[in-house]
């Protein structure tokens, strides 16, 4: 546990003795004053551990920390600026003249002034704090804190299936979905409604019944909106349109989108999904006249307010129950320690906690990621018998919500709460979040690992804490979403100090330290009063169109600036005035050209310029800005990027460099000792010549070249054969670390992949986890990936010229693991338009081998398979039988006429495949989707077949009438929508 406060102290007395330990040349006021701060702070690590408990029950204590952490965060300042002047004295050349002298030290003493002036204020007021001693808790000695401990995860996994535990939430389920389909014949629009307080499992209800396979087959289009309380308009039906299978990039206004919506589902039905609706008028006012108009439409509703429900005269209200006691024990204990742990000496104390948590299932999970950290039952009687209920909180946010965010190591708490300011419902990507929090100042160093990987960690235990929901579509947990009652309670922990500005909340606080503003606003209030803002937060919101010229001279505390998707088109000069600016994200935005200013930004280490379409140069004063350790350049228009990036000494990932003329250059690489992400883009402009280039950046584990080239068959970009020449010899000079994770090729134009690779990978690749061959459209042979350790996931796409796959892919294989592939689990062979064989037989290859002291075995880990478009697949290969495969899907193989002798699949998908006509031998086949596959009429020796579904199969009757003859108990699904290849089954994927 401890104070977030607690953190924010550690971190200070860090900045302070990184300050002695520099010797930053000081005068005796300062250096008295900052001896004073650190006893100060150090004092103040001892702060009561229940102190913002007490705060929002106790007025008194409630101003004395309103206080406390204004000063904290004047404590940052302060030092943070007394760094920054510090840093820009110690970089000044020596100066010769007297008269130089005597004015440069004159600016150093007026200086020093101020800033011992500042200091003496902030230690004035601690000490004012410090009066408040029954705050202070000396006895507490055993800080808890989150022990990092890297965890590999380049592995795949499959991904969660939806939650769902309890007969309630199933009967519930099938009930309205029996009630939906009953109307579906009749031409008009009917509402269905779910009600019920916050995270009683309202959403949880609703994917089941929109992921029903009886739903996906009497509706041609599914959608799902999810509304909350600070929608826009105009999200919401571009989203609608999304999801009906049209694009809508080029539309801006709603005049041109709902025309557009509506021709998107004309004449065809349409299940409609309206999660976390507040307000009827999205229903009554937006969408209403649009669904109206096609064939039927079918709408079911989530909202916490029944009367939003009575406005949209809804046909049916289910009420959400409470979950009983029993079903939320087990989905404790499953969250918590686990299916495989012994629960006998658990189950009657979670039992208790359970019942404390009042039939609340995101209650429930949030304790069980307390929980998760406690492993004696002595831990989970503390936690059963701790202080509930706070007074002061509103209610839907207090018991176990609060007791799991109290529960928090102090770093991981600041983490969470930053993560409140977010939008609702959006996207918290990995990669970004843990750079925001490192701007933030959130994240200790390590001994070990680097602040980025410290952040991932931090990130991955919030997941593990059930603080944040990955979305199931990400494998890697790259992606997450925090619940709309967790989201809440962060921004009620924070009013004070952070807000969230939507439509309602749209009136600024004096002092506020970050804002977040909604898509929705439009009309943004000016800043310039805000003078003590850390953060400023814009995304997808173009109302905000222009900056004011001079209003970054007044916000100088500003750490972290996203503008990301805003109308903004100019960058004032007075952004050069942002000295403490660590983070500017200017993704997506229409901006033209950069000000040389922003050379003065001396702080920064994240900038991202990512889709900026308009943006075709970059300053050279960009080059002056030593701590930049992420820079994100794809999707712009610039021609060059400046010479000099080997100067930025602190690089961790680099997207989007590429070499032209006298800018960058590719041997700039070799100076970067902490590289670790690295994507090369246009390497068809670059010049071959030189030494290796990366053989010495062994932090590096991400590694992208692309060379330009048309995703299309009809728009490839083709070269001369010199061209062709040049490329491979700089593909040569780029000499891959032996610590890479994840290797992409994209784009690679020579008729082989280059050397270093394709001779030796078990030497040059031992780890490499992630390979990703993509568009190298004249490689007419694949390297040997057969003879790579660690592979988990290999992707080859696009390999116009590959018309056969043969032994040339598994190479001398892994002779220490006796295998071919030992580790890969995950095989994706894509777009491949001219593969008409595939053949990996090991016999014949052995037969070769100077060693026959042993079999190879092939492929001993793969477990799923996916073959898309390879329109001229003949078969299968014929030794796949040897493989452990459990789960294959096949797509748009049209010569393709048997699926056959697969004695481990248990899931097999087929889709659009024009001439497949048998399956046969799947012996462990339980699970069969067919979509679109005319000719299919023979089944054989399918004999543990549990669930069949076909959809658009001509012969369809004809292959289910093969399983009746062997007496099968099956579960039928067949239906013929005319889904013009949409998947009607989106919960029937590889991965789950």
């Amino acid at each position: 546990m401890g104070t977030v406060l607690e953190s924010l102290a550690w971190s200070f007395l860090g900045k302070l003795g990184q300050l002695v330990e520099d010797e930053v040349i000081m005068t005796l006021c300062v250096k008295r004053g900052i001896e004073s701060l650190q006893k100060n702070l150090e004092f103040f690590n001892a702060v009561r551990e229940d102190a913002e408990a007490l705060a929002m029950e106790d007025p008194g204590i409630k101003s004395w920390w309103k206080r406390m952490r204004n000063v904290m965060f004047d404590v940052d300042d302060a030092i943070d600026h007394f760094m920054i002047h510090s840093r820009k004295l110690l970089l000044q050349p020596r100066l010769v003249f007297c008269n130089q002298s005597i004015f440069s030290c004159s600016a150093k003493l007026t200086s020093d002034h101020r800033v011992a002036k500042r200091i003496k204020d902030i230690n004035k007021k601690l000490d004012e704090i410090k009066m408040f001693k029954e705050m202070f808790s000396f006895e507490r000695t055993n800080h808890q804190q989150f022990q990092v401990t890297i965890v590999d995860r380049s592995q795949t996994s499959p991904i969660d299936e939806l939650e769902v535990i309890g007969r309630d939430i199933k009967q519930a389920a099938d009930h309205i979905v029996k009630m939906v389909i009953s109307g579906c014949h009749d031409n008009r629009s009917t509402v269905f409604g779910i009600q019920g307080m916050g995270g009683i499992g309202k959403t949880t209800l609703a994917q089941k019944i929109y992921n029903e396979q009886r739903i996906r087959e009497k509706f041609q289009v599914h959608i799902w909106l999810c509304i909350s309380q600070s929608y826009t308009e105009i999200g919401v039906v571009k989203q609608a349109i999304r999801m009906a299978g049209a694009t809508c990039d080029q539309l801006m206004t709603k005049t041109e989108l709902l025309p557009h919506l509506m021709d998107s589902i004309r004449g065809k039905s349409v299940f409609l999904v309206l999660d976390d609706v507040w307000k009827s008028d999205v229903w009554i006012d937006l969408l209403r006249s649009t669904f109206e108009r096609c064939l039927n439409a079918h709408i079911l509703v989530t909202t916490r307010n029944l009367d939003v429900l009575g406005e949209m005269h809804a046909a049916y209200i289910h009420k959400v129950n409470k979950m009983n006691n029993y079903d939320g024990l087990e989905l404790l204990m499953k969250k918590s320690i686990g299916p495989y742990v012994q629960l006998n000496e658990f189950s009657d104390v979670g039992y208790q906690i359970v019942e404390k948590c009042d039939g609340l299932p995101l209650a429930i999970k949030v304790l069980a990621g307390v929980l998760s950290t406690k492993r004696t039952r002595a831990e989970w009687e503390i936690i059963r018998d701790g202080e509930w209920s706070i007074q002061g909180l509103p209610k839907e946010l207090g018991g176990p919500l609060y007791l799991s965010y109290s529960n928090l190591p102090p770093q991981l708490k600041q983490c969470f709460l930053w993560c409140a300011l977010l939008p609702p419902n959006f996207a918290i990507d990995r990669n970004a979040v843990v750079y925001w929090w490192v701007a933030e100042g959130f994240v200790r160093k390590g001994h070990k690992y680097s602040v980025h990987e410290i952040a991932e960690e931090y990130y991955h235990e919030l997941i593990r804490r059930n603080l944040l929901q990955p979305k199931p579509e990400f494998v890697d947990k790259a992606i997450s979403t925090m619940h709309d009652l967790l989201r809440s309670l962060g921004q009620y922990l924070t009013r004070h100090h952070s807000l969230f500005m939507n439509a309602e909340n749209n009136e600024t606080l004096p002092n506020l330290r970050r804002v977040s503003v909604s898509s929705e606003v439009e009309e943004i209030p000016a800043m310039e009063k805000q003078k003590c803002m850390r953060s400023l937060l814009i995304f997808n919101n173009k109302n905000f169109k222009s900056i004011h010229m001079n209003i970054f001279r007044k916000l100088e505390h500003i750490r972290i600036l996203v503008l990301s998707g805003t109308g903004i088109q100019i960058m004032p000069e007075s952004v050069g005035n942002l000295v403490l600016l660590r983070l500017l994200d200017l993704s997506y935005t229409g901006i033209r050209k950069f000000p040389d200013s922003i050379g003065r930004l001396v702080s920064l280490e994240y900038l991202s310029l990512r889709g900026c379409h308009k943006l075709d140069s970059l300053p050279v004063s960009l080059m002056r800005l030593s701590q930049i350790c992420f820079l994100q350049l794809e999707q712009t228009a610039i021609d060059r990027v400046p010479k000099g990036i080997a100067m930025f000494q602190q690089l961790y990932s680099l997207r989007g460099v590429f070499e032209r003329g006298n800018g960058f250059r590719l041997d700039e690489l070799k100076c970067l000792p902490d590289i670790r992400h690295l994507w090369i883009e246009k390497l068809e402009k670059a010049k071959p010549g030189g030494a290796l280039v990366l053989r010495e950046s062994r932090k590096l584990r991400e590694w992208g070249l692309c060379c330009t080239i048309g995703m299309d068959t009809y728009d490839r970009t083709h070269y001369h054969a010199n061209e062709i020449d040049k490329i491979e010899k700089v593909y040569e000079m780029l000499k891959p670390p032996p610590t890479l994770l994840y290797i992409f090729f994209v784009g690679f134009p020579g008729a082989r992949i280059p050397e270093r690779i394709r001779s030796k990978p078990f030497h040059m690749l031992p780890n490499s986890a992630h390979t990703l061959l993509d568009e190298c459209i004249s490689c007419s042979q694949l390297p040997p990936a057969g003879q790579m350790p660690e592979l988990l996931v290999l992707q080859i796409r696009g390999a116009d010229a590959v018309v056969s796959i043969g032994t040339e892919l598994l190479g001398k294989g892994v002779i220490s693991a006796a295998a071919y592939f030992p580790k890969l689990e995950l095989l994706r062979i894509i777009g491949m338009r001219n593969l008409e064989s595939w053949s990996l037989n090991t016999g014949n290859l052995s037969n070769k081998m100077e060693t026959k002291s042993q079999q190879l075995v092939l492929m001993p880990c793969l477990k799923r398979l996916l073959l898309l478009d390879c329109p001229k697949l003949r078969a299968l290969r014929e030794d796949l039988h040897r493989v452990n495969l459990k789960r294959i899907h096949i797509e748009g193989a049209h010569k393709l006429q048997e699926v056959v002798n697969l004695p481990e699949v248990v899931w097999l998908k087929v889709k659009n495949n024009k001439s497949l006509r048998r399956i046969s031998n799947l012996r462990k086949l339980q699970d069969l989707v067919a979509q679109d596959c005319p000719e299919l009429d023979e089944a054989e020796n399918l004999r543990s077949l549990k669930r069949l579904y076909m959809v658009d199969c001509l012969n369809g009757h004809h292959f289910r009438n093969c399983l009746l003859k062997e007496e099968q108990d099956i579960l039928l699904h067949f239906a013929t929508v005319g889904a013009d290849g949409r998947d009607i089954f989106p919960d029937e994927s590889l991965y789950h």
